[in-house]
């Protein structure tokens, strides 16, 4: 089984439906047995369809990718 780094790793393309098959299965099982995981999964679905279907504001990439980015290195630092 993945570790949750390894999850991380994969996290935002799996979110997105950008992983193969194989990986997607990976990140299923671990999902399945990881508690911390599921909760990190549930929270970011939730926020992207509350963010999504509110659509009363755009971040351009320049902005979001950056906060992104920081949001997952301090997942991954805690885990640590």
């Amino acid at each position: 089984m993945i570790t949750c780094e390894e999850f991380f790793a994969e996290f935002a393309d799996y979110l997105e439906n950008r992983v193969s098959a194989e990986v997607r299965q990976e990140l299923e099982l671990h999902l399945s047995q990881c508690r911390a995981c599921q909760v990190l999964y549930d929270s970011s679905r939730k926020t992207v369809k509350i963010v999504t279907e509110s659509s009363s504001f755009e971040l351009p990439l320049s902005v979001s990718d950056p906060i992104i980015e920081r949001v997952m290195a301090k997942l991954r630092t805690d885990r640590s």
